[in-house]
């Protein structure tokens, strides 16, 4: 009988965005979402936490090889995002406004291709008050 287990990871990154959306006037904007309306961005320091299950291999004792799941994540994740503007530089915040919630659902959509674990969640800290989780519950697993 094959032991299911969940493995945490986490991951960190940096990125700047700006607040705002064209469906809003300026005014708008600026009271929706304040000082991160800024025209000129700001910057986080997020963390990624991820999570992902299956049956532990009996002959490795693994659910999956981080030797595998560290690059997947570097390759869709991390590269895509670290130290560039979530509005200019990836093509999925051309249209969405990057809140950190749209940015759970981003980074959900690019890791649930994971083919050696389930991806069960992922989580993404904003500030040490600001946390965000995404699960990909009731299909809503596009932005």
């Amino acid at each position: 009988m094959a032991v299911k287990i969940a493995l945490g990871r986490r991951y960190r990154f940096a990125a700047s965005h700006r607040l705002h959306t064209a469906k809003l006037s300026e005014e708008e904007n600026a009271r929706v979402f304040g000082k991160c309306a800024n025209p000129y961005g700001h910057g986080h320091n997020y963390v990624l936490e991820i999570s992902v299950s299956g049956d532990v291999d009996p002959a490795t004792g693994m659910i999956t090889n981080l030797a595998e799941l560290d690059p997947f994540v570097e390759r869709e994740v991390i590269e895509v995002f670290d130290h560039h503007s979530l509005n200019e530089d990836v093509a999925a915040f051309r249209n969405v406004v990057p809140t950190t919630e749209n940015l759970c659902i981003e980074i959900y959509n690019r890791l649930k291709g994971f083919p050696h674990a389930k991806l069960e969640r992922v989580r993404v800290q904003e500030t040490k008050n600001n946390s965000f989780e995404y699960a990909g519950e009731n299909g809503r697993e596009q932005l």
